[in-house]
């Protein structure tokens, strides 16, 4: 899922030429490339950072085992909204929040910005709530369309994120099923509680503790969010505009139809299950309402983001760049 913001680094690409095969497009090689090239890109402007990013602090995005125990140190942290009876962590509130800005932050200027702030607050409180001290791991999905069921990620083993969850027989949906369905009882979360939702609940804010679902979905990993489909985006969005569109899968632009359910909203239903496993499931919601809706006028650099209570207010200006001139010194590896 967080692969979404390597293709936000990787968006400096847009407007350049790149003459890669086909082959090297569907095999992924285009967009290690491209990835090689955004973090160049970013340690270049190090010397020109006002922040006090450097390349002795810049961290590295890479994965690290330690993750997984941070964020079980947020589930154990009490929550900041007094006011909801459901949310039971600090955890809940990140979904909370997202819950609340999904209207405004999807098939919107705040996109991805808004998703990088959320991200880097949700690190930040693993670092000082938890004493994390290891850089953020991202999911590239690409990297498991061969078989998610089979990716450490999701293998069940000590150093992953939790194994995929009990097979349930269940009728067709709108789309194939994936393998699971039901509660995840391997690895890490296996004991997790979920607090809130579902979003089809009179009250998705009301307490409804119940276990963690999962159902992997190779099918939907391969079609929607191949290492072919996250670098065509890149290749083929002359700009921000389209390159947002495509990524979201936003229908209103007949070009981003090309991509199944787009590589954002595949990233999610790789996973499934339940949606208040991981209250962030909620942004698939933001497509319909905001589809239903004006369109609104162009986002500018001076618009503000609020990410209250859990973080501060920032303009888009502020998060456009991850090494200097905002709070972010990251790259990606």
């Amino acid at each position: 899922m967080l692969a979404l913001i390597l293709a936000t680094s990787a968006v400096e690409a847009l407007g350049a030429t790149f003459n890669y095969s086909q082959p090297d497009i569907d095999s992924g090689k285009a967009l290690q490339d491209l990835s090689r090239i955004a973090k160049e890109n970013a340690l270049k402007r190090l010397s020109d950072s006002s922040s006090g990013c450097t390349g002795e602090n810049v961290r590295v995005r890479e994965e690290r085992i330690a993750y997984t125990k941070a964020v079980e140190c947020l589930i154990e942290t009490p929550d900041v909204y007094q006011n909801i009876s459901g949310a039971k962590s600090m955890f809940d509130s990140f979904g909370l929040l997202h819950y609340y800005q999904t209207p405004y932050i999807h098939n919107s200027a705040y996109f991805l910005l808004w998703h990088r702030a959320f991200v880097w607050i949700f690190e930040e409180k693993l670092r000082t709530v938890c004493g994390y001290t290891g850089p953020f791991p991202y999911w590239e999905w690409g990297l498991d369309a061969g078989g998610v069921e089979q990716s450490p990620l999701f293998d069940g083993s000590p150093t992953s994120m939790g194994g995929n969850g009990e097979k349930v027989n269940r009728s067709q949906g709108l789309f194939p099923g994936g393998t699971g369905g039901g509660c995840v009882k391997e690895g890490p979360f296996s004991n997790y509680i979920v607090n809130l939702g579902p979003l089809t609940a009179s009250d998705p804010l009301a307490h409804n503790p119940r276990c963690l679902k999962r159902d992997l979905n190779t099918e939907i990993c391969r079609s929607s969010a191949s290492l072919k489909n996250t670098t065509e985006v890149m290749l083929e969005s002359p700009n921000i505009e389209l390159f947002q569109a495509n990524l979201q899968g936003d229908f209103r632009y007949p070009e981003s139809r090309k991509w199944g359910l787009s590589v954002h909203g595949g990233g999610h239903f790789i996973v499934a299950g339940d949606p208040g496993g991981d209250f962030y499931f909620s942004n698939i919601a933001g497509t319909i309402t905001m589809m239903n809706r004006p369109p609104s006028r162009n986002g500018t650099l001076d618009d503000v983001m609020d990410l209250e209570p859990l973080g501060g207010a920032y303009t888009l200006g502020e998060m456009l760049d991850t090494v200097g001139g905002s709070p972010f010194c990251f790259v990606y590896e």
